[in-house]
């Protein structure tokens, strides 16, 4: 039974030309695989893909500025449920669906001045300030 064994598998792992082991090119292609998942190991360990979700969030910060600049300048009210600005030291949420109407058009804060919706932007965390400077109220690990 045992010699049976041997040599069934003696001829799995035979070639065609009667050479046993692997052949250069799947050596080759095993240890590329190999250095990819070393290579994310590496830079999940450093921090890389942190930095990606910090660059992420202070560029949506920058967009969502921009947009509630233009929107304040071009309608003269702050994008929040009631249009006017918090209190000093108090924050109000971002209304996505704020707007106003110029030239018998009606103009919406998201998409009019806002073209893509930020991340989260339906959990109410979004928030202006007295100075309409736009935050997050959500900490950057769960952004």
């Amino acid at each position: 039974m045992f010699n049976t064994l041997g040599s069934d598998l003696k001829k799995a792992v035979t070639k065609k030309d009667g050479q046993l082991g692997f052949s250069f090119f799947e050596l080759v292609v095993a240890m590329f695989v190999i250095m990819i998942l070393v290579a994310v190991v590496i830079l999940a360990s450093q921090g890389f893909f942190g930095k990606a979700r910090e660059r992420a969030w202070e560029a949506d910060l920058r967009i969502m500025n921009t947009a509630v600049d233009a929107y304040m300048i071009q309608s003269f009210e702050a994008p929040t449920a009631d249009g006017d600005l918090p209190l000093s030291g108090e924050y109000a949420l971002i209304d996505f669906d704020a707007s106003f109407t110029r030239d018998a058009e009606t103009l919406t804060f998201y998409p009019n001045f806002i073209k893509q919706l930020p991340k989260h932007w339906d959990e109410d965390v979004w928030v202006i300030d007295s100075a309409s400077r736009v935050s997050i109220d959500m900490d950057l690990e769960e952004y």
